[in-house]
């Protein structure tokens, strides 16, 4: 299928950013891993694979404005037991290539559905960060017979509105972005004192700098009829410095609605929680996982 709606602003900052794509994987992923892509109607979809051949599968979608590069502290662990297919959304800051955008919860669900197929998963855990996050638990809502178990790392929306501090945050940098702009706004998603490491910042800037979100999809909160029959044991994390919602009401709410869902805080941590307290964060998923 042919590339019809580009990431990319121009073909220069293409250049730059696959260019720091690559750099970024050479660097930091220090597993041998696979690249494949899976055809789909609506665009090539990108996809990182790693971990034992014979080893149950684990699908993981990331945040909204970056790709799969942002798994590279949790994969040594999940690696140890799984393997990992880490996919680059459709539209968003990564190598996969968009023909038509995804516009709706349906759209996203038909997408997911046949990257799954493209791979040959019936089923798999499924793993979501932020819009990652949104995108996984609007999936295991429509197709819980395809999602062995459920990972929810701060999903975007989905039990809380965005505050209006975000918007006025987020949207003023993306339109006029400049590194200092884009290092500043990263700095809120983050607890005080924590950093990235160089390397994910670098491929953030020239994100920003060089790139054009090209999912039309808007996550919603999603109504409490249908979280209460949510079928997947799931599991919840939330930074307790999180600025995207309140984590404890984001936690107590979720528990209200989902009868028998695992949630937790992560301490000294903030939206980018998967990074700066990752160890945690690893033995958390790992021990749900390993729930019979």
């Amino acid at each position: 299928m042919t590339n019809k709606v580009s990431i990319f602003k121009t073909p220069e900052g293409k250049e730059k950013f696959l260019r720091t794509y690559d750099e970024c994987l050479q660097r930091l992923w220090d597993k041998p891993y696979e690249t494949l892509y899976a055809e789909t109607r609506f665009g090539k979809t990108h996809v990182l694979v790693s971990g034992p051949e014979d080893a149950p599968p684990l699908v993981l979608l990331h945040g909204m404005t970056f790709n799969s590069i942002m798994w590279y502290r949790n994969l040594p662990e999940l690696n140890r037991k799984y393997r990992t297919y880490c996919i680059d959304t459709l539209g968003d800051y990564g190598k996969s290539e968009t023909a038509v955008p995804l516009k709706s919860r349906e759209d996203c669900v038909r997408w997911i559905d046949e990257v799954l197929d493209g791979l040959k998963l019936d089923r798999a855990g499924l793993i979501g960060h932020s819009m990652g996050g949104w995108l996984s638990l609007n999936f295991a809502l429509a197709r819980p017979e395809r999602v062995e178990k459920l990972v929810l790392l701060a999903p975007i929306m989905s039990v809380q509105r965005l505050p209006l501090k975000f918007m006025f945050k987020v949207y003023p940098v993306m339109a006029r972005p400049t590194r200092e702009k884009i290092l500043k706004l990263w700095t809120w998603f983050l607890a005080e004192g924590n950093r990235l490491d160089k390397e994910i910042e670098e491929i953030i800037v020239q994100g920003w700098l060089h790139c054009r979100p090209q999912m039309k999809v808007v996550p919603c909160v999603f109504k409490r009829e249908e979280m209460s029959g949510l079928q997947p044991r799931t599991l919840f994390l939330a930074g307790d410095q999180e600025v995207v919602y309140r984590a404890l009401k984001a936690v107590a709410r979720i528990r209200e609605l989902v009868p028998g869902i695992r949630a937790d805080i992560i301490p000294h941590s903030n939206h980018c929680f998967i990074a700066e307290q990752y160890e945690s964060v690893n033995a958390k998923i790992m021990d749900f996982l390993a729930e019979g």
